[in-house]
């Protein structure tokens, strides 16, 4: 096993998601954020709606993680750890994609009524995640392993799934960006 970033560069790196976020939402009109670039591409909104998909899955997970160590006791103030599948994913999902992904049905983001809606949900969402990582912070989250919410039989654990996000995150605000770039 590796050792992996600190939670306070997990934490930038949420951040700099956000900032991404709302640079989008500043400079698009909801036109723009609607836009497909191509048939078969995503619209920024619809990538960052994908984002937020994402997390509401996470979210439960992250939950029960953290409530379990607590309770446990289960402490360790790092560094953490990520077993090779999760950082084969990280590298599999860094930006520039390296292969396009297909996504799974519950994960995709259709019929986005609202698209000016979607980057404040996603800011939400970001402050949600923000608040698991400090509840994590000085627990065993390398000692802890959850189901990925894209394939049940995939299993990390708490600190991975956190790095996850951070580079899921990465990889569709880089789509998002060059989507904005034709709209």
């Amino acid at each position: 096993m590796m050792v992996g970033m600190s939670l306070t560069a997990l934490e930038h790196e949420l951040r700099d998601s956000s900032a991404r976020a709302e640079n989008l939402a500043s400079r698009l009109p909801a036109a723009a954020l609607a836009r497909r670039p191509g048939p078969e591409r995503w619209s920024p909104a619809e990538c960052v709606e994908h984002l937020n998909l994402t997390t509401r899955a996470y979210l439960p997970l992250l939950d029960k993680g953290i409530a379990d160590l607590s309770a446990k006791q289960h402490l360790s103030p790092g560094p953490y750890r990520m077993e090779w599948k999760a950082r084969f994913f990280r590298w599999l999902l860094e930006p520039p994609a390296r292969l396009k992904m297909p996504t799974l049905p519950p994960f995709q983001p259709v019929a986005i009524a609202d698209p000016e809606r979607v980057i404040p949900d996603f800011i939400g969402l970001q402050d949600q995640l923000l608040e698991r990582l400090h509840r994590g912070d000085g627990l065993a989250l390398d000692q802890y392993l959850i189901p990925s919410p894209f394939a049940k039989n995939v299993r990390y654990n708490l600190y991975a799934a956190f790095v996850v996000i951070a580079v899921h995150e990465r990889r569709h605000f880089w789509q998002a960006e060059r989507a904005a770039q034709f709209g």
